[in-house]
């Protein structure tokens, strides 16, 4: 437990703390600004908070100093100090608050884990304590919203930490992790089908693919069925080498025609005769007698000369021609040769083939469409699936606990007003919750439930002890204070209080404070610090 506290700059140096109920008592009148609040702040504080580090008054009005505190552990205590400018540092000290080696906030709130036994799994220890220290200045006192650490924060995560502090969360948090798993893969799976990694139909489009899926492979087994067995294996890859190889072979074809052609033209021409015989002359001079047979002759030799050089050149181009003839029937064979290679029927015409390597292709692309879509929507069921077993194991975690603080409420509430009036109940639903007492909304019927609620936690929980203001507490009536400080005093946990006007409530009461007290605050130089810095200094 807290054992101590001590510090220079307080009116009281020393204020000894113990298990059970500590009281900070005010004044009959109530009066204001004399420290109550602040101390508690300072509770807070030792026990890891910041709110007393950040506050501006305190930093303005008592400037820079240390708050020294000390722990019981079995036989043992603990001693520590910690300064409100440095506030994450925090000094290891001897028993007289010497200064001894420092260990930052982080190392320091995981010791008071240990100290305290908490140690549950996933909840640090100020998600779980500084919850239930409800102080003036920290925000976490709205009496409908008990679960909140601040006004802001969601209600889900308010929700976790009641259910990190039950010891009911393993079970959760592997559903959660799977859950989170199925929801960044389906994130994944559409941002890559956002940036065309991945293809990206919708259900019309899907359903449309199915039909023309089916309407192309009835094509396609027809086509087969028209050729030989041989084409029964032929797959796309194989079907558009054999489109390659069709191709080739019929340009191939083509340009064998050609040669062909020349070839044959220039066999023709090579047995044309430019000469004439001398019948043919005889027979010329016979027509005609005063012809010139010189000239005739002179010409005739020419048109040898000149027939000699063209049956050379016709002779050359045969020759290349001939090696052109070659090379294409080589090509033309070895390209009939990769086609028998590939399927059994070599003579497929270049339209099945490439007919047939369209159908595949577009198959292949529609199935992909599919199979993207397919896979979006087993990702879709896989995480809402995940969604609803976590939403059903919370909702059997969050039953249990509700039952648990109902019934304790319940009990703790009866025995304020004498099983009078109902108690308060708490309610989860969805991640959200509900604190309400029924049929009655007073504010200090709402403020009991809020004193109620933490009780029922601090008895039900690992919990070890709770901090409430007077602003919680002055809204609640004298009957049911009463009996609250009851609680409080029979309560084996530390319960630290502030609370003004002791002489307003009952006898009972006030002697619940008075036994309690370990600080008692008034103005005029017995205020936390000596004087109220919101009171106007005599010069």
């Amino acid at each position: 437990m807290l054992r101590e506290i001590y510090c220079e700059e307080f009116h009281q140096k020393k204020i000894s703390l113990k298990q059970g109920l500590n009281v900070v008592l005010g004044t009959n009148t109530g009066d204001n600004s004399i420290g109550k609040s602040t101390f508690l702040l300072i509770i807070d504080f030792v026990l890891g908070g910041s709110a007393y580090a950040n506050s501006n008054d305190i930093l303005h009005n008592v400037k820079e100093h240390d708050i020294f505190f000390s722990f019981l552990g079995g036989n043992k205590n603990y001693y520590f100090a910690r300064n409100n400018i440095a506030s994450n540092i925090i000094w290891v000290c001897d028993e007289n608050y010497n200064k001894i080696n420092q260990i930052d906030i982080v190392e320091y709130k995981e010791w008071l884990n240990n100290y305290y036994q908490l140690q549950l799994p996933s909840l640090s220890f100020r998600d779980s304590v500084g919850r239930y220290i409800r102080v003036y200045g920290k925000k976490n006192y709205n009496e409908k919203r008990p679960l909140n650490y601040t006004a802001k924060e969601a209600d889900k995560k308010a929700c976790y930490a009641l259910l990190k502090l039950f010891d009911r969360y393993t079970p959760v948090a592997q559903v959660q992790v799977q859950a989170d798993n199925s929801a960044d893969a389906l994130k994944a799976y559409k941002k890559a089908q956002a940036l065309a990694y991945i293809e990206n139909i919708g259900k019309r489009e899907f359903l449309k693919n199915v039909k023309e899926i089916e309407r192309l492979e009835l094509e396609l087994n027809q086509l087969i069925t028209k050729l030989d067995e041989g084409l029964l294996d032929l797959d796309s890859v194989v079907s558009e080498q054999a489109l390659e190889i069709k191709e080739n072979l019929s340009k191939a074809r083509r340009l064998r025609g050609i040669v062909l052609s020349r070839l044959k033209s220039i066999n023709e021409n090579y047995g044309y005769a430019f000469s004439l015989s001398e019948n043919s002359l005889a027979e010329l001079q016979k027509y005609f007698p005063n012809i010139n047979l010189e000239e005739l002759e002179k010409i005739e030799n020419f048109h040898l000369q000149i027939s000699t050089i063209f049956k050379n050149e016709l002779k050359e181009q045969k020759v290349k021609l001939l090696k052109d003839l070659s090379g294409y029937d080589k090509l033309i064979e070895e390209c009939e040769e990769k086609l028998k290679a590939l399927i059994q029927n070599p003579n497929l015409s270049k339209n099945i083939l490439k007919r047939h390597a369209e159908l595949l292709k577009e198959i292949e692309r529609m199935k992909k469409e599919n199979s993207a879509y397919e896979k979006l929507e087993v990702l879709k069921i896989q995480k809402n699936a995940d969604e609803e077993r976590l939403l059903s194991l919370e909702s059997e975690q969050f039953t249990i606990i509700s039952n648990s603080l109902n019934i304790e409420m319940a009990r703790l509430n009866d025995y304020i007003y004498a099983g009078q009036y109902t108690a308060p109940l708490i309610n989860f639903e969805k991640g959200n919750y509900s604190f309400f007492t029924p049929n009655d909304t007073g504010t200090g019927i709402a403020y009991k439930g809020l004193a109620v609620f933490d009780l029922a936690v601090l008895h039900l929980t690992k919990l070890p002890l709770i901090v409430h203001d007077s602003i919680i507490l002055k809204q609640i009536s004298d009957e049911a204070i009463e009996k609250l400080l009851e609680i409080y005093n029979a309560t084996s946990k530390q319960i630290i209080i502030s609370l003004d006007k002791a002489d307003s409530y009952s006898e009972v009461s006030m002697d619940f404070l008075n036994k309690n007290k370990i600080l008692e605050l008034a103005p005029n130089g017995q205020e936390l610090f000596g004087y109220s810095w919101g009171k106007k200094q005599n010069n």
